[in-house]
């Protein structure tokens, strides 16, 4: 009789930790479910507000677009690759705005890097500005990767299928009509604020390969 008392109560022991277990390890799971989904409802929020000042700010305080051309003299219409004085200032409006990462900056440098080398490897043929639109413009605003747009339009813009990953987030924003527009941005975790890394309309310059095969065309 003693045996089976002992027996029992092993059995409701192991039942009974055994339920403890699987349910306490449930809870756990779903409360760190729940503290994921708030996080990442945290980060959706801030990215869509650091987008929306990204473009306010290209649209009402920074127009520029592509990179500036070098000319010997004002006067010329021949440039001779980039002027990086003129970039460098540019990139000083940038930095002060805090919304670019450090990565970004080096993948725009690079861009420059190998326009200014395709350029000065080109005849004058294609580097005349009164010649129209050179090659090593992308003919569209590089921060939309469009020509036209609706007005104000930051200030619709929504953010969608959110990609997180090792603090690197990939996202797509689109405005007004969301059928209209899919347009790839990345941001990177720096000093724990969201920062832009990769701007989908800055991919549509090439590399001097690719300039030169449009030269030989």
């Amino acid at each position: 009789m003693l045996k089976m008392n002992f027996k029992n109560h092993i059995f409701v022991f192991f039942t009974t930790t055994f339920l403890f277990t699987s349910c306490g390890g449930s809870i756990i799971s779903k409360i760190a479910d729940n503290g994921d989904k708030q996080s990442k409802n945290a980060d959706s929020i801030e990215l869509t507000t650091l987008v929306r000042n990204v473009y306010e700010w290209h649209e009402t305080k920074f127009r520029r677009n592509g990179y500036p051309y070098k000319f010997n003299t004002p006067s010329d219409s021949i440039f001779i690759g980039v002027d990086w004085d003129a970039y460098e200032k540019d990139m000083e409006v940038f930095k002060k705005t805090g919304f670019f990462s450090k990565n970004f900056f080096e993948t725009h440098k690079s861009i420059g890097l190998s326009i200014d080398s395709s350029i000065k490897q080109s005849s004058v043929k294609w580097r005349n500005i009164n010649d129209g639109i050179p090659i090593w413009d992308t003919d569209a605003d590089d921060w939309c990767g469009c020509q036209d747009y609706p007005d104000n339009y930051w200030k619709t813009l929504t953010l969608n299928n959110f990609i997180f990953d090792n603090g690197i987030v990939t996202f797509f924003w689109t405005w007004e009509n969301k059928n209209e527009k899919q347009y790839k941005m990345k941001a990177i975790k720096e000093d724990e604020k969201w920062r832009i890394s990769y701007i989908e309309g800055f991919t549509f310059y090439g590399t001097v390969t690719d300039y030169n095969i449009m030269i030989q065309k």
